[in-house]
């Protein structure tokens, strides 16, 4: 999509999200969820098959969600906030076997994306450190199936901080379930991604409507730099 068609849709999208903003706050939503007093950062699906290019899973504008993600590892870190990765991957992905794929492999190709390949390494200009968690996830949300909440709830977390791609898919599920668990979800604006132009504009706009708080990336590094040092969990 040329330049000028892409700052076209933009506008549009601008135009419209104006009309819907006066819209819904009418009818009540868009309210804040707001932060809490224990974050953590969960960075969803930044591995090689979505963060580097000529992949069929490979998303847009990771020049500037990348150093967004890399500034808020290291604000976390100084302060002791659990960072969280997670990836997509299938133990079986060859055709005509179970699988662990599900139906899902009906409709994109996951079968590209196997246990152990480069593809769902996490990408190594934000790599883990040692004990921070890595989840591999088989659904869109990083919930269902993982040992997500139970980490969460164990380190007394209220606030989901959420980056990664894509807009459309697995950081919209992970968000829709943080909030029905009962967590904060905070999306970081610049920290998001998508394949598809106007994809990530209009899934910010309808996630802040609705099911949490996006919030530009100056923001969420204030609140992460004020916050006292990290309490860890203490076994009784």
């Amino acid at each position: 999509m040329g330049t000028d068609l892409t700052t076209e849709l933009q506008e549009l999208l601008e135009r419209t999200f104006k009309t819907d903003s006066a819209e819904y706050a009418e009818r009540g939503f868009q309210r804040r969820v707001g932060y809490g007093k224990r974050p953590a950062i969960i960075h969803i699906d930044m591995a090689n098959a979505w963060t580097r290019p000529d992949h069929a899973f490979s998303c847009k504008e990771m020049d500037t969600i990348i150093p967004a993600c890399q500034d808020l590892n290291e604000a976390a870190r100084s302060k002791g906030v659990p960072v969280i990765y997670t990836t997509t991957a299938y133990d079986v992905t060859e055709p005509g076997k179970p699988s662990d794929m599900g139906l899902w492999v009906s409709k994109i190709p996951l079968e590209l994306l196997a246990v152990g390949s480069d593809a769902v390494q996490i990408d190594s200009r934000i790599a883990p450190e040692p004990g921070e968690l890595v989840i591999t996830k088989k659904r869109a949300s990083a919930f269902p199936g993982t040992n997500l909440q139970q980490f969460l709830t164990a380190n007394r977390i209220d606030t989901v901080i959420v980056t990664g791609v894509t807009a459309a898919g697995c950081v919209r599920h992970t968000v829709e379930d943080a909030i029905a668990e009962g967590f904060r979800p905070i999306v970081v604006r610049e920290a998001v991604g998508d394949r598809v132009p106007g994809v990530v504009a209009w899934n910010l706009f309808d996630l802040d409507a609705k099911f949490g708080d996006v919030e530009p990336l100056s923001n969420v590094l204030d609140y992460l730099n004020g916050l006292p040092k990290f309490e860890e969990t203490t076994t009784p």
